[in-house]
């Protein structure tokens, strides 16, 4: 213990010794610190923070409709997630190209092509999901060597950082609404296509019941099966209504994407159903009378002749007029959407023009390097000596 103490004395001693030499490190460094963070260059960063739009899109409007059709409780997901394509969306090469050739960074960065322009466009853009949901996204444009003897340098780097983020999110918002405008109109084409056939066939299965009634006259028809027939063509048009719905998700999305799967075991589970309600119809002929007149759906094959034919008849059109319900306002909202010509997000804050650099830190970078020249002269003070002895055994 005393022996230690005797040695910690020693490099105490020492170090008072070598104190100007000490001191004189730390000032040689420290200035050249200070003025090596005066000339290197200084980055500047703008940022701006978008909210996600909260408006339904076409999918979005396809689960509100059809879950309003009765015996339906689907739960129908609007596809990707917004604010996931929003990202990918600001990542993309697209929007990179076009801030690469609105502000000429190609030139600015001393690049020989657009992919090198590109991969270090990358390196000064940031995007961030924070916790309230909102997206922000950070531009950072530097200046050349120099910079703090030249104002207009560090303004024009000021500047073009917060230009930089307001037109990433302007490019944003234009991919965004003409992404919109291509599926919308993907859509209406499709429901379009439907109508037009939903309309030819209405207009059939009315000239057919017109015509059954003018030869035979109209069938007063039983308030059971009345409601036979509008339970069958209900589920019937669940399954049109999710057909349409499949046709859309194959034009928006893969074949292995999760809500045109899930799409797809739902029609299967539709037509199970009523094909089942079907057989049902059929079946109830072989179970005794009393246990018919318990059920409150009768069987059709049970009807006489002419009602049988007149039965169906009227479920055709009730069934093409179901459709319709369905089909028209879809076909309307996307003939609306493929025009809309709106803002396809909202901007929380606009980047502004930056007070402060973004880096170096110069006040870190100056301690940072005193505290390390201390460090240093102290080990060379206190090695020297035995360095010098070694020196000197191996020169004997």
């Amino acid at each position: 213990m005393e022996k230690e103490h005797f040695i910690n004395i020693d490099l105490i001693k020492l170090l008072i010794k070598n104190i100007k030499i000490i001191i004189a490190t730390f000032l040689i460094i420290t200035v050249m610190a200070v003025i090596f963070s005066l000339i290197i260059p200084e980055h500047y960063r703008g940022q701006t923070t978008i909210l996600p739009p909260l408006e339904e899109d076409g999918l979005s409007s396809f689960a509100s409709l059809v879950s309003d059709l009765p015996l339906n409780a689907l739960g129908l997901g609007t596809g990707p997630d917004q604010t996931t394509l929003f990202l990918a969306t600001l990542k993309s090469r697209t929007i990179m190209e076009a801030v690469t050739i609105e502000f000429h960074l190609m030139e600015r960065y001393k690049k020989k092509n657009m992919e090198e322009t590109v991969k270090a466009l990358r390196k000064n853009v940031s995007t961030h999901l924070d916790d309230e949901g909102t997206i922000t996204l950070s531009a950072i444009a530097k200046t050349s060597w120099f910079p703090f003897f030249n104002r207009s340098k560090r303004d024009e780097a000021r500047v073009l950082s917060r230009d930089m983020a307001n037109f990433f999110i302007e490019e944003l918002d234009e991919v965004n609404r003409r992404l919109k405008t291509e599926r919308a109109s993907n859509t209406r084409i499709f429901i379009e296509k439907r109508y037009q056939e939903n309309i030819a066939d209405l207009h059939q299965a009315e000239e057919a019941l017109k015509n059954y009634q003018i030869q035979y006259g109209t069938i007063a028809l039983p308030e059971q099966t009345q409601a036979t027939i509008a339970a069958a063509a209900e589920i019937k048009a669940q399954i049109i209504a999710k057909e349409v719905e499949i046709g859309v998700l194959q034009r928006s999305v893969g074949p292995t994407h999760s809500e045109l799967i899930k799409a797809q075991n739902e029609l299967t589970e539709l037509e199970k159903k009523y094909n089942e309600f079907e057989s049902r119809q059929g079946s109830l002929l072989d179970h005794d009378r009393d246990e018919i007149e318990k059920d409150l759906f009768l069987p059709l094959n049970d009807l006489p002749d002419l009602g049988l034919q007149y039965v169906r008849l009227y479920r055709e059109v009730v069934l093409q007029e179901t459709i319709m319900e369905f089909l028209l306002p879809q076909y309307e909202q996307a003939k609306i959407q493929e025009v809309k010509d709106t803002p396809s997000l909202q901007v929380l804050d606009k980047a502004v023009t930056p007070i402060r650099k973004h880096r170096p830190k110069r006040a870190i970078l100056v301690v940072f390097f005193g505290f390390l020249s201390l460090i240093l002269s102290s080990a060379y003070v206190i090695t020297k000596p035995g360095l010098l002895k070694i020196y000197h055994e191996l020169k004997d």
